[in-house]
């Protein structure tokens, strides 16, 4: 089913095996998500999700998916090309650096922010254990 989720990707890069006191991440565990609907990236956001600086970020985030995936020849595509952690990581940069940028500009710590998208991001990515070098990245294309 090609109706997968393509904005936190995190579908793809979460195992649980092993892991008694984590389960796999569900669609209602995001905010909003981006996700393949006849061959077009389209976006839903949660409905608990009222508040409109968070929702602009949230825009914000899921509009940087849906320009990658215009990128690509069909929304499924872009999707098929998301096969590894690095590519998680490649995907999800930009769109948390808009996201950053938004929630700076209303008044969040920098740094804090960073790191904590920087994590969400290795998390996303199955990927925790290059957590540093994520922020490095973060850091370095999100200046």
């Amino acid at each position: 089913m090609r109706r997968s989720a393509l904005a936190l990707l995190l579908l793809l890069g979460f195992s649980t095996a092993g892991a008694h006191a984590q389960r796999d991440a569900r669609v209602a565990d995001f905010l909003g998500i981006t996700r393949c609907e006849r061959g077009e990236a389209v976006t839903l956001l949660r409905p608990d999700v009222r508040d409109s600086a968070l929702l602009a970020e949230v825009e914000a985030h899921e509009q940087v998916h849906r320009r990658q995936a215009a990128e690509f020849p069909s929304c499924d595509a872009f999707l098929a090309s998301i096969t590894t952690a690095r590519r998680i990581i490649d995907i999800e940069l930009p769109a948390y650096c808009a996201q950053w940028r938004l929630a700076v500009a209303r008044g969040a710590d920098s740094a804090v922010t960073r790191r904590e998208y920087a994590w969400r991001i290795a998390a996303q990515s199955g990927a925790m254990e290059n957590r540093l070098s994520v922020v490095q990245r973060f850091e370095g294309e999100c200046p």
